[in-house]
């Protein structure tokens, strides 16, 4: 019996169908992917299991007593409590039995009347916590946060001085501890470096319950998934099996349908042709009127289309800027007190240089230092005079009840509705996606329209932090294009290994 379904659910946002008639079922053990482009409606799906949206039409059902987690791209949590502790608040119950069972032995061995009693009630609460595995909390706990790149002094902060990457790991601990019947997961290798990622990967290989998750890395989804639901074109095709063969059997299945789209066509015109030529001769207009009628209750095929529009992105050059674009000398970045060792480089013009290290060692922290969003603790650095400098940051202060449109609006007033439709256009925000607000759109969706501003502007540096982060494969290939091209220098923080390796001519490793 399945832990949850999808039945003949349609779902939009007023102005073009977003999903029609989606089917879809999880049984237990199913390790579940769910592909598709950028604002395919995979996110929105995922919210209608949750009970964060409903379906227009259609129902979502669970099982009863069925547990689920929920990793989505904008979780909302307590930011004050420390990592630790929101680590073990999973086991808040446990920690209370525990304090029960203390308290009656403690009582019971008082000589209070009917102590026998309340030595047996403490020895149930004893068996109850070795059943769940109580004694082995601090072990389990630790294999998750040491396997996804936590330090001790990360597990003593509060969650709100921790960077975004840490802070969506710490999300991803906690539901990998609380061991849910299913758990669902929006994008969950996103700031998780290659280690971390092949942990994450042997972890859910092994795990002895349900999940569906997105991911556009097709290399961890290869790891990972025995079920993949494809989503295109508002519909849900299931795969059963792994993700190479799903791609294999992908192409297949269009190429059939292209195939069926064109025979049925065929099959059209000259029927259509016949009704033409004979339904006004006596002596065929019978067949005529019968081949009409078999024509009008046909089933006609949706012609296959390209999936999603095209991505450009190109980053306009301004002028040279000399030997060196920066010069950093013993820099020390961090808040309270130093990150790292002091930081020493220099950047030469028109290099491709990868920031290396993992979470919340200091690479956002490094690029917000020396764009003086933050006070360096000590040291100096120095742009060169000409350096006309964008920068890309992993998690800005969007108003999610913006819309793509006046987000590029606000940026640029002078922009006629056509340039703005335009520019959104041409790294693949489509007309309708535009004008839905960015709480309503995918990751992906969202991060095209924070690149787009980029391809406006001049510059001769370019800082990006986790540019690729929720971009399907063709917004990496047309970013990966883009950087390639650009003449001046780009200093990019990027935990996709396949992605950075191959643009970049140094690495600056930070630890």
């Amino acid at each position: 019996m399945a832990l949850f379904e999808v039945r003949d659910v349609s779902f939009d946002y007023g102005d073009k169908p977003l999903l029609s008639h989606v089917e879809l079922k999880v049984n237990p053990g199913e390790h579940c992917a769910l592909v598709g482009i950028n604002g395919s409606g995979k996110s929105t799906l995922m919210q209608l299991l949750t009970g964060e949206r409903h379906p227009d039409s259609g129902s979502v059902y669970w099982e009863p007593h069925v547990t689920y987690s929920y990793l989505d791209q904008h979780l909302q949590i307590d930011m004050d409590q420390k990592a630790e502790e929101y680590f073990y608040g999973v086991y808040a119950n446990l920690f209370e039995k525990e304090k029960e069972m203390e308290r009656l032995y403690m009582e019971a061995s008082s000589g209070a009347p009917g102590f026998e009693k309340l030595l047996n009630k403490a020895e149930r609460i004893g068996n109850e916590l070795l059943e769940a595995d109580f004694y082995s909390l601090q072990a389990k706990v630790g294999n998750v946060v040491d396997g996804l790149g936590f330090r001790k002094e990360d597990l003593e902060k509060p969650l709100r001085l921790l960077s975004p990457g840490m802070r969506e790991k710490a999300y991803l601990s906690k539901m990998l501890l609380e061991e849910r019947d299913v758990l669902l997961m929006d994008e969950p290798t996103n700031f998780l470096d290659p280690v971390q990622v092949a942990y994450l990967a042997q972890y859910l290989k092994s795990y002895p319950k349900a999940f569906l998750l997105i991911s556009h890395d097709e290399a961890f989804l290869k790891e990972v998934a025995d079920v993949v639901f494809y989503l295109r074109g508002g519909k849900v095709s299931r795969y059963k099996g792994t993700f190479e063969h799903f791609l294999t059997q992908k192409e297949i299945d269009l190429a059939q349908a292209e195939k069926d789209y064109l025979a049925q066509q065929r099959y059209i015109k000259k029927e259509e042709a016949f009704i033409a030529a004979h339904i006004v001769r006596a002596t065929s207009a019978k067949a005529a009127k019968s081949r009409r009628a078999r024509l009008a209750h046909l089933e006609r095929l949706e012609a296959p289309s390209k999936e999603g529009g095209e991505v450009h992105f190109r980053f306009p050059y301004s002028k040279d800027t000399g030997r060196d674009v920066l010069v950093v000398e013993n820099l020390e970045i961090g808040y309270d007190s130093p990150l790292l060792s002091p930081i020493t480089l220099n950047i030469p013009s028109g290099s491709k240089v990868a920031l290396l290290g993992h979470n919340g060692v200091g690479k956002t922290t490094f690029l917000r230092t020396i764009l003086s969003q933050i006070p360096a603790l000590s040291g100096n650095f120095y742009f060169h005079e000409n350096a006309d400098i964008l920068y890309f940051e992993q998690q800005g202060n969007l108003d999610l009840d913006m819309t793509p449109f006046e987000y590029i609006r606000s940026l640029y007033p002078d922009f006629d509705n056509t340039k703005v439709r335009s520019l959104l256009g041409s790294v693949g925000v489509r007309s309708q996606t535009a004008m839905r607000p960015f709480r309503a759109l995918s990751g992906g969706e969202i991060a095209k329209t924070k690149l787009a501003p980029l391809t406006q502007e001049k510059s001769n540096l370019l800082l990006l932090d986790e540019p690729t982060n929720h971009l399907d494969q063709k917004a990496k290939d047309a970013l990966f294009e883009a950087i390639d091209a650009y003449p001046g220098t780009v200093i990019l923080v990027c935990h996709e290994k396949d992605f950075a390796e191959d643009i970049i001519d140094m690495e600056l490793r930070f630890s």
